[in-house]
Parts: C-alpha cells; sequence; structure tokens
C-alpha cells in the first residue's frame, strides 16, 4: 500500500494496521451476479413490492446478527407536535429536502459506477434555476425547512451560484447546505458562501493520493485538499469531510482522516457501503460495519464522546456525533446497514429533472415539473397526495435497493 500523502496542512502520526473481521451481507445480495454496465431498472411490479414488505419479527443485519423490528404500522412520531402538512404516514415529520441539480459527475468512484459507465440516466433536460426556485418553494411552504443542493456533482453546473442563491432567498429556508466532491470548491467556495450556502460536505475517502486516485479513478487530492481549506477560509459551518469506508481501498485511512478533527474544525464522517445496481457486486468484499471502525478508532485515541445537542447543532441527517476528547473537530458514522435510521427520516429529494423520491431506495419517482404549467396549488397538492406512499424503511438487508441504479442519480 503507498505511504499517505506528506501534506504540510496535515498531521502526521503513525498508523495501526487495520484487521477487521468483515461481515457478510444477506445471501440475496451476495448471490447477485456482477451487472454488465449500467441501465434504467424497469419498475417493480407494486403488488410484489407491497408483499415483499411485510416483514418478519427480527430483522437480518450484516454479520448474520438479528435485532427485532417494530411494524410499520407501529413506528412513532415520538413527542406530540403541532400539526405539520408535511407528515407521512408513519408520523415522521419531514423538514429536510437534498436537491439533486445533474446526474452527472467529473469522477467515477469506484463504489458509484463503473469504469466505462457513459451516463445512461437519461437527457440534460435538468431543471433550470427558476424551475428549482419554484419546486423548493412550493416544498418550503409545505414545511421544508433546511435544503442541501447535490447532484451528480453540483459544482458542474455552471449556474450553481445562481441556484444557491434563488433556494436561499426563499422564505422559510433557515439553512443551506451543499454536498460535494471538492475538486471545484477552491474557486467556488467564496461565491457559494457569498450566495449563502451556510455549510458544505466534501467527499474525501483517502488522505494517500495514490488511493485516492485509486478511488475516484481520475481524482486529484490536491485540487480537494484546497477545496477543504477554501470552505474552512470561507466560513462555511461546519464543513464535514465524508468517506466511503471500503475494506479493501481505504481502510488503511482512518486514522489520519480522525487526526484531522483534533486541531481543525471539521467534522469526519465514516459512511457504510450501500448497495445500488451499479456497485451491488463489491458489496460482499468492500462492505465493513462502522461498528468496526469504531472500535478501532477508540482503540487509537480513547473514548468517543457522544455530542450533546448544543455541540451536534441542528440534526438534519441520521450521522451519530461524537468527538475525542479535548479535539476541535467531531466524529461521525452513517449507519444504514447496521444500524438503520428509518423511523428518524425526515427528508426528501427532488431530482433533477423534477422527480420527488420518497426514498433514497424507493421503487418508483413522481413526476412534478409538469405541474409548474399549472397553479402553484397544483404542484402542492400532488406533493401531498403522494407524501403518504413514503415507506416506513428501505429494504437493504433484504437485498432490495429499489430502482437506484447509482448514487449519481440524486446524490446520496
Amino acid at each position: 500500500m503507498p505511504e499517505i500523502m506528506s501534506h504540510p496542512s496535515l498531521p502526521s502520526q503513525p498508523r495501526l494496521p487495520i484487521q477487521p473481521e468483515l461481515p457478510e451481507l444477506p445471501e440475496i445480495v451476495a448471490a447477485r451476479p456482477t451487472p454488465r454496465g449500467l441501465r434504467i431498472l424497469d419498475e417493480p411490479d407494486r403488488g410484489a413490492t407491497r408483499a415483499m414488505q411485510a416483514r418478519p419479527e427480527r430483522l437480518s443485519v450484516p454479520g448474520g446478527t438479528t435485532r427485532p423490528i417494530q411494524p410499520s404500522s407501529s413506528i412513532s412520531p415520538g413527542p406530540q407536535l403541532p400539526p405539520h402538512p408535511l407528515t407521512d404516514a408513519f408520523g415522521r415529520r419531514l423538514t429536510y429536502l437534498r436537491v439533486s441539480v445533474t446526474d452527472r459527475c467529473n469522477l467515477r468512484c469506484t463504489y458509484c459506477l463503473p469504469e466505462d459507465a457513459d451516463f445512461p440516466f437519461g437527457d440534460r433536460d435538468f431543471l433550470r434555476p427558476e424551475e428549482i426556485e419554484a419546486m423548493v418553494g412550493a416544498l418550503v411552504r409545505l414545511g421544508i425547512r433546511r435544503v442541501r443542493l447535490t447532484g451528480g456533482e453540483p459544482l458542474v453546473r455552471k449556474d450553481i451560484v445562481e441556484i444557491a442563491r434563488r433556494v436561499k432567498a426563499l422564505p422559510g429556508v433557515e439553512n443551506l447546505a451543499l454536498s460535494t466532491n471538492g475538486t471545484e470548491l477552491a474557486r467556488l467556495a467564496e461565491p457559494l458562501r457569498a450566495a449563502g450556502v451556510d455549510r458544505v460536505n466534501i467527499s474525501l475517502d483517502s488522505l494517500d493520493a495514490d488511493r485516492f486516485r485509486a478511488i475516484t479513478r481520475r481524482g486529484s487530492l490536491e485540487a480537494v485538499w484546497n477545496g477543504v481549506e477554501a470552505a474552512l477560509a470561507a466560513g462555511f459551518s461546519p464543513v464535514k469531510l465524508n468517506a466511503v469506508l471500503l475494506s479493501r481501498q481505504n481502510l488503511e485511512d482512518v486514522d489520519r482522516l480522525v487526526e484531522l478533527t483534533l486541531d481543525r474544525p471539521l467534522s469526519v464522517r465514516f459512511i457504510e457501503m450501500m448497495p445500488t445496481a451499479s456497485n451491488r457486486h463489491l458489496q460482499p468484499d468492500e462492505y465493513v460495519s462502522s461498528d468496526l471502525v469504531k472500535q478501532r478508532i477508540e482503540a487509537r485515541f480513547g473514548k468517543l464522546l457522544p455530542l450533546d445537542p448544543d455541540q451536534a447543532g441542528p440534526r438534519t441527517g441520521p450521522a451519530a456525533a461524537y468527538q475525542l476528547a479535548g479535539a476541535q473537530g467531531a466524529v461521525g458514522f452513517i449507519t444504514p446497514l447496521s444500524h438503520t435510521f428509518c423511523a428518524n427520516c425526515n427528508r426528501l429529494r427532488l431530482t433533477a429533472r423534477g422527480e420527488l423520491r420518497l426514498c433514497l431506495f424507493a421503487d418508483r419517482v413522481y413526476p412534478l415539473r409538469h405541474l409548474l404549467e399549472d397553479s402553484a396549488d397544483a404542484l402542492e397538492t400532488e406533493i401531498l397526495r403522494v407524501l403518504h406512499e413514503k415507506p416506513a424503511e428501505h429494504m437493504l438487508a433484504k437485498g432490495d435497493y429499489g430502482n437506484l441504479v447509482s448514487f449519481m442519480e440524486i446524490g446520496g
């Protein structure tokens, strides 16, 4: 394995070897054949899908263990809250919207796309800035309060600053975030901050230049790190670094990534690899539970202390947040397979072509763009009509990832 890149801004400490006992995915995932390129999946039979959602009393999770689960109808909304228009059939209040502005990307990460992928997701007729403004505006009027711009890679759009400015100016938007691979962030950090973007998430799977290049297939670690520095200088708060855990590619980077939080106000989050049509063949060898990584971190650095709500800030996503004693930054874990968080889901997704996706791993989307030609009431009425089809939870533990071909379609 190549040596970790030496960078004047990065802390340098010795590494410990990682030799995890990798859990296996459920047999239904491991048995699926290697896909031959990408394709748009046919929509599954709705009756079969609903039948599959008649779940057992215990749910298998990676590693062969089981845990009790509640029937969908018993998911509790928690404390009694005032009426909220965007409340689904299980009492979950939806206040967070992820908006994909493109499904194009300038990288080809191994866990996202095959190397020869040629974007079979559709034409380039993405929502225009004014259409994004109108659609997000309708959802904000219904109760969305926090918005994230995603891709693909959102910074490949030349009008991304205008999009950010329009969304942040909508009455009711309390916070605007952006997820990026960071390759173009050095030149756009200041304009995006001036446009109203409050915080950024940057994909950074390795601090070793060669490993980074191998994972992204064409990325420059130096360019991304310059983007991290630019984000800090521009005043984004927080700046989060997202690393997808890959057992054969980047576990040696765990220590170095955690070290970044010791003397910098960075939040490093480790994300369990999730299956899609384009990466399912990688799952049996590359998946690693965040529990193993957490144990590894604590063996090296000491106890990870849970952040209280005041320290962690408003919770918009599923990450469990921790901090090492005396550290400036934080460490988080996103655990869609080992510890599901669907019961607390608060989000909706809007695709780059104006479709509403109720769950990342749902088996369908709901077209909304055509309703922009009608009244605002028509758009809001349709959103409320389909809202109650949001499923109780994803079915990844059963090997069902819906009709999602790649995370490039919707930005995770």
